[in-house]
């Protein structure tokens, strides 16, 4: 399955290899990697970049949809400003996480929302998703206001995912208002 999803001013879309130095202005930036560990860890340089993309690639076929990674691109200049995904959260991968990635000099744009928004109508009205989760380290306040925005509810706190102390924030389809 190949992912095109537009908005008013966004792409959504599949990673290509040759989006590796825009990805990396993501997956690189301390202010992003921080909150993305031990999931992903900063990534350091294009080759590096180059073959995480390479097998985000190559995996994405194999992911149920809608679970993915995808590229978010600014619709005035096709410049890859972040990135999206859907996925089972670990360990017991029964829980659908959507989670944004941006660029810090694309923050405060209302990427992240408008991107996301998109997303999740697009899981909630073409596949058979009941509900989405978010899950944010509790000092990440950039992406608890995100969640926020976005109409997700607080649900609580955990640490079954990725073993760290994390804030839950769930959605579901009956509550989703695109």
């Amino acid at each position: 399955m190949t992912l095109s999803l537009q908005t008013d001013r966004l792409l959504i879309r599949d990673w290509e290899e040759t989006d590796a130095e825009a990805a990396l202005e993501i997956y690189g930036s301390p202010d992003v990697a921080q909150w993305l560990a031990p999931a992903i860890d900063k990534v350091t340089d294009v080759p590096t970049m180059r073959m995480i993309l390479a097998a985000w690639v190559e995996a994405q076929p194999n992911f149920v949809v809608p679970a993915g990674r995808f590229a978010v691109v600014r619709a005035a200049d096709g410049e890859v400003v972040g990135g999206l995904l859907i996925r089972l959260l670990p360990p017991y991968e029964e829980d659908l996480e959507i989670g944004w990635q941006l660029r810090p000099s694309a923050w405060g744009n209302g990427y992240a929302v408008e991107a996301s928004r998109a997303l999740m109508s697009w899981a909630f009205n073409t596949h058979d998703v009941d509900e989405l989760f978010a899950v944010a380290r509790p000092n990440n306040k950039r992406a608890i206001a995100t969640a926020a925005r976005l109409g997700m509810e607080w649900v609580g706190e955990t640490d079954k995912y990725y073993d760290l102390n994390l804030q839950v924030y769930r959605i579901r389809a009956s509550e989703f208002t695109s």
